[in-house]
């Protein structure tokens, strides 16, 4: 799913971009048609109460449109885990180089971090490695390895903003409500940081520092804890998405940073798109072969 950059503005945006649809995670009790549209277009809303970032004391609400693009290619994909190229993809594991986009956050908005820098939108792409734990009939669960390479992209150019680690399990169970198929999963892990990447959200440069906000330096290492859960229905006319996640920041290296004013988040949503377009061309489910009517 794409979210555009002129209404998201927060770290959580990733987190929405990844939850969305959950349309490669599909119990066996879905897998009923035979090929799927190789192009997928929908549009739609979504909205969403979150903290600023991980730590942070406010909370805002957005409301964002949510347009959605699926693209079922051989390599290439677009859908629930973003835009991203295959590298293999076996039936107990499978590997792929992804991106996903955090956009900027404007510090004027944020008491904490009042009279310093803006935060630059951060590109994240790497390798994530799933190994299918269980799959059955209905449920599903998978050991996720993400590993993502962090880089801050403003008008003044590109800088190093580190890499983070967030390995999880995820529970995924599939099931019919009012003849509709419905997908419920939540997932659960911890999450590491390196220094550089820590810095963006939790250091105090001396320039910054005040009487109420002391200068402060984060290490590399643990970030927290992490659950969310989702629950989606998606139909060929339409896909409705309601999610939820929680940040438990107690023990995090950053855990006394002044820019940390709460060890734990809620944040809480939902998307509804409706598909507005389906190519013609067809792609098998069993072995992806490109099918045109």
């Amino acid at each position: 799913m794409f979210i555009p950059n002129t209404v998201l503005t927060s770290r959580c945006n990733k987190w929405l971009f990844t939850l969305a649809l959950v349309g490669c995670i599909t119990p066996k009790i879905w897998a009923q048609e035979t090929a799927k549209p190789l192009f997928e277009m929908g549009i739609g809303i979504g909205a969403v109460n979150q903290p600023f970032y991980p730590g942070s004391g406010q909370q805002r609400n957005i409301v964002f449109p949510a347009p959605v693009p699926i693209y079922r290619g051989k390599v290439f994909k677009s859908d629930s885990r973003g835009i991203r190229a295959e590298v293999v993809d076996e039936p107990r594991y499978r590997l792929d180089i992804s991106a996903d986009i955090n956009f900027a956050i404007n510090s004027d908005d944020i008491d904490a971090r009042e009279g310093m820098a803006d935060i630059d939108t951060m590109l994240q792409i790497g390798p994530s490695f799933q190994i299918d734990l269980y799959d059955g009939a209905t449920n599903r669960i998978k050991l996720n390895l993400p590993l993502r390479f962090n880089l801050g992209v403003s008008w003044q150019g590109v800088s190093d903003n580190g890499f983070t680690f967030a390995p999880n399990v995820s529970f995924h169970h599939g099931f019919q409500w009012r003849e509709t198929p419905w997908l419920a999963s939540v997932s659960a892990g911890p999450q590491f940081g390196s220094q550089q990447f820590h810095d963006v959200y939790y250091h105090v440069a001396d320039r910054y520092a005040t009487a109420e906000r002391a200068a402060y330096r984060a290490d590399a290492g643990y970030s927290g804890s992490r659950i969310t859960a989702s629950i989606r229905s998606r139909t060929d006319q339409r896909l409705w998405v309601l999610f939820a996640r929680y940040d438990h920041l107690s023990g995090a290296e950053f855990e006394d940073s002044p820019l940390v004013e709460t060890n734990y988040g809620l944040s809480v949503g939902f998307i509804y798109s409706r598909f507005v377009f389906r190519s013609k061309t067809t792609v098998s489910r069993d072995d992806e072969k490109v099918v045109r009517r």
